[in-house]
Formats: structure tokens, C-alpha cells, sequence
């Protein structure tokens, strides 16, 4: 009869099988290489992140112009052109440039005196440019009128500066020059022109230039505006604008008067 092993003898060895297989076990799962989990943003870079996803891009800015350079103080020339002429009665510079006038303008106390006198005070029969003794306060008169002697004689055309307004009875011209700068002492003054008119004796309406309220005015400058032979389109005068009236002498027809009228800028 064979002699059996004890029980626990065998069971002890079914043991250790069982931890040897669990520890190999445990030692593998040590050594393989697990699949890495993707990070998962935190909430300020997720926050960041849609951002910059939903943000559009900004178009790069044009740069701003520059600012225009101030233009330079007024530099009144009137005291010495006084001085040069002997003559305080001169009181302003007139300019039409696109047909060439550039001429003082003097003043006395009536309309009369610079049509027979120039700017020395001599006697002349050519005369000077003058405003109307009216316009006392060049400043703020809401009209300011300035005559000057034309003629038919070539040998003087050249000397009359008012002549060449008669440009002004061609229309281009009319609508291509439109310029007018008026210097005082208190400043430069720039008009635009805005109507032509041809008058004769019988039309004053633009001697008036003193005014008792805005409607007067209004009611003036309508009436002055009138039959005018161009003006501008539209034409449109308010209580605010200040005018300025340019007469000469014209011949076509004989007997008559042409009128340059512009408005302040």
C-alpha cells in the first residue's frame, strides 16, 4: 500500500502556485506602457482657447492725416502803405486774383473825391479805387461797396484796375473765378462771388447799405439779386452773410454799370 501525502501538503503547494502567479501578474501590469490621456485644458486656457477661436482679427487701421498746418497770423500792411502814400484814407487792399486786380482802396468822407484824386491826394482824372463813405466799420458793415473808374481808351487800361471786371460779363469766367480777398487792418477778408448784374441809373437797390434788422437785409439782398445777368445755383442769402458789391462803369450797353456781388466765406 503506496503511503498518501498529507492534505496540507498539497494544498501548501497549490498555494504558492496561486501568489507566484498573482505576483507575476502584478509585476507585468508594472511594466506595460499605458496610453496617454490627452490633458484636458483648464477653465482659463479653455476660456482663452474659444477666445481666440471666436475673436475676429482685426484689420490694421489706416493711419489718421495729418493735421493741416495753422495758417499764418494776419500780417496787416496797411500802416505802412499809409505811411509810403502820405495818405491815412487808405484802408484797404483789394484782390481778384484769377484776373489780375490787386489794388488798395481808400476812403473819404463822400463818394465824389477819388474819382477826380489818386492816392497821393493829387489831382487825377483816372482817379483811385474808394469805398463808400459809408463804410465806416469795415469789420461788421453787413454791405461793403467799393467803385472804381473803366474807359475806352487802351492807353489807360492798364492803370484802371476796375476795367478787367468786365471779364466777369463772360460767363465762363463767372463760373470759373470766383475768388475775392478783401484785407483791412483787423483782418483779410475772403467773399465768393455769387452774381453778376448790369444796371443803369434807375436801378439803386445796391447803394443801400444800412440796414435797421435781418428782414431789411433779407428783404435787400432779394431785391439786389434780382434780374441778375448770372448767379450761383442755388442762390441762397441769409441774415448771417455779409456781401460786398463791386462797381465799374460799362459800356455794352453804353450808359450803364456792372455790378461783381459776393458773399463772405
Amino acid at each position: 500500500m503506496k503511503k498518501q501525502q498529507p492534505k496540507f501538503t498539497k494544498n501548501f503547494g497549490i498555494i504558492l502556485l496561486l501568489i507566484a502567479f498573482i505576483l507575476e501578474v502584478v509585476y507585468l501590469g508594472m511594466y506595460i506602457p499605458q496610453p496617454k490621456q490627452k490633458q484636458q485644458p483648464t477653465v482659463i486656457e479653455a476660456k482663452e482657447e474659444k477666445q481666440e477661436k471666436t475673436t475676429p482679427k482685426e484689420e490694421p487701421k489706416e493711419p489718421e492725416p495729418e493735421p493741416e498746418p495753422a495758417p499764418p497770423p494776419y500780417y496787416n500792411i496797411l500802416p505802412e502803405v499809409r505811411a509810403n502814400y502820405g495818405n491815412p484814407g487808405i484802408m484797404g487792399r483789394l484782390e481778384v486774383p484769377n484776373i489780375g486786380i490787386d489794388t488798395y482802396v481808400a476812403r473819404a468822407d463822400n463818394n465824389s473825391y477819388y474819382l477826380e484824386y489818386n492816392y497821393y491826394n493829387q489831382r487825377d482824372g483816372l482817379g483811385a479805387p474808394f469805398f463808400d463813405y459809408r463804410n465806416v466799420d469795415l469789420n461788421n458793415d453787413k454791405q461793403i461797396n467799393i467803385y472804381g473808374h473803366n474807359t475806352q481808351n487802351e492807353r489807360f487800361f492798364s492803370v484802371l484796375p476796375f476795367k478787367k471786371l468786365e471779364a466777369y460779363a463772360n460767363q465762363d469766367v463767372f463760373n470759373s473765378y470766383k475768388d475775392i480777398y478783401l484785407s483791412i487792418d483787423e483782418r483779410q477778408v475772403h467773399y465768393r462771388i455769387i452774381a453778376i448784374k448790369i444796371i443803369n441809373d434807375s436801378d439803386n437797390e445796391h447803394m443801400k447799405i444800412g440796414f435797421k434788422s435781418k428782414e431789411d437785409f433779407l428783404n435787400h439782398a432779394n431785391r439786389l439779386l434780382q434780374n441778375s445777368l448770372y448767379h450761383e445755383e442755388p442762390l441762397k442769402i441769409t441774415a448771417k452773410d455779409r456781401l460786398i458789391v463791386l462797381q465799374v462803369c460799362y459800356y455794352n450797353p453804353p450808359d450803364t454799370y456792372l455790378l461783381v456781388i459776393g458773399k463772405e466765406v
